[in-house]
């Protein structure tokens, strides 16, 4: 779990539940599921600083104003990022090809966690 000094107070989250969070200057929202829901977070902020808090639990930063979990991406191709919620990004050809890497890292990665651990199911 990690506490963020959102606006209205601190706040403990984990990670894995965080989708996406989302800039626009200094003030971020963090969008995070919360059972069925999905709630917002405000928090003020350099995304910098949040991506450095974040980039060890799969998280990808697929614009300037985007930082992405990989948990809850669908799909990345044609400079698009899908999120299983429906939602799309686009992301800059700058950064395309090392997004794709990445996601394609992380599936893999997750994938073989989940053959070792008996969860894994096949390719979706």
């Amino acid at each position: 779990m990690i506490t963020f000094p959102f606006v209205g107070g601190e706040r403990g989250i984990e990670p894995e539940n965080i989708i996406y969070v989302q800039t626009d200057r200094r003030l971020n929202v963090f969008h995070v599921s919360e059972g069925e829901k999905e709630v917002q977070y405000r928090l003020y902020k350099k995304l910098d600083e949040i991506e450095d808090t974040l980039l060890s639990y799969a998280f990808v930063r697929c614009h300037r104003s985007y930082l992405i979990n990989l948990r809850y991406v669908a799909k990345v191709s044609n400079y698009l990022l899908t999120l299983k919620t429906g939602e799309a990004f686009t992301i800059p050809r700058a950064r395309y090809k090392w997004v794709k890497e990445q996601y394609v890292s992380w599936k893999n990665v997750d994938d073989t966690h989940s053959v070792l651990s008996g969860e894994w199911s096949g390719f979706e």
